[in-house]
């Protein structure tokens, strides 16, 4: 992959860019342009264009998101959980939604488009990514919006802060790169134990687990953790054609035991339906195998 060094920021031609993928004999590779890059003080940050994806945003070497399918893993990752658990609590009362992560502004994007949202917060590390994704990007909500509180600062700090902890969330989203450095903070026990404290008693819990065709470790003790916490943990499912594997895993969570599997509201996105989210609930069975520990795909 491309380092900061090797990355001539002058240079605007488009040219292939690699990206190393897990087992490592395998290579995704884009021809691209590149139109911004930075070295911030979390990670490598870059943004391409590319000539079907649109523009591609790259943190420490791995494509995060791009133009061209980004509502797949936005819409899947906001409106399941948002219309099928938390909404159901009390479907006249205002909501909270919280998002820990989420630099490019897709996933509040997404949230902003609910009414039943009145407060929506969002925690971000990385201030350099918000900026240069809402330059160079094109994806992100309204910072504007009332509704909306921005933070710049550490998500695993801010859910024991006494201000989260005072005024607890309906839904908590959280929207991170792979469990590698400061982002494995992110996927441990302790990490699911504090969020229950930041939940309303009927509060959601939404993460990506990774794909697992891929990534079975990062699919298998995130979902076994999770449902060491909390009351009903139910994995779903979307492909987003840009991940290496394509079939990328979600896993909702309640505090109360309420399931998650069916829309509660009608809601159209450019990917969401009502069958959608149904569907998305059904599961390989290799992935039933994974989450209980029978079975492991050999490579």
């Amino acid at each position: 992959m491309l380092t900061s060094q090797e990355l001539d920021y002058t240079d605007r031609r488009f040219r292939w860019w690699y990206e190393e993928d897990a087992p490592p004999s395998i290579r995704h590779g884009l021809k691209v342009k590149l139109v911004y890059a930075e070295k911030t003080p979390f990670q490598e940050m870059a943004i391409y264009e590319h000539d079907f994806l649109g523009r591609v945003l790259v943190l420490d070497g791995i494509v995060q998101t791009t133009q061209r399918d980004e509502h797949i893993y936005h819409e899947m990752l906001v409106h399941v959980p948002l219309l099928g658990a938390a909404f159901s609590a009390e479907p006249e009362r205002a909501l909270s939604v919280l998002i820990i992560g989420g630099g490019d502004g897709g996933i509040l994007r997404e949230v902003l488009k609910h009414p039943c949202v009145k407060r929506a917060t969002m925690v971000e590390i990385d201030a350099a990514v918000i900026d240069a994704c809402s330059r160079h990007l094109g994806i992100q909500g309204d910072y504007a919006d009332p509704r909306v509180q921005l933070i710049i600062g550490d998500g695993a700090e801010f859910i024991q802060s006494k201000a989260c902890r005072s005024q607890p969330y309906d839904l908590v989203i959280v929207d991170s790169p792979d469990p590698v450095g400061a982002g494995e903070v992110l996927y441990t026990s302790e990490f699911y134990h504090r969020i229950v404290h930041c939940l309303q008693p009927q509060g959601v819990f939404v993460r990506h687990l990774g794909v697992p065709f891929y990534q079975e470790s990062v699919f298998a003790d995130g979902a076994q953790r999770m449902r060491a916490v909390f009351g009903q943990v139910e994995i779903y499912r979307a492909a987003v054609p840009t991940y290496l594997g394509g079939d990328m895993a979600f896993a909702v969570a309640t505090l109360d035991g309420r399931s998650c599997r069916v829309s509660q509201q009608q809601f159209t996105g450019k990917y969401y339906n009502s069958e959608i989210h149904a569907a998305a609930f059904a599961l390989p069975t290799w992935w039933g195998e994974i989450i209980d520990g029978v079975g492991m795909v050999q490579g």
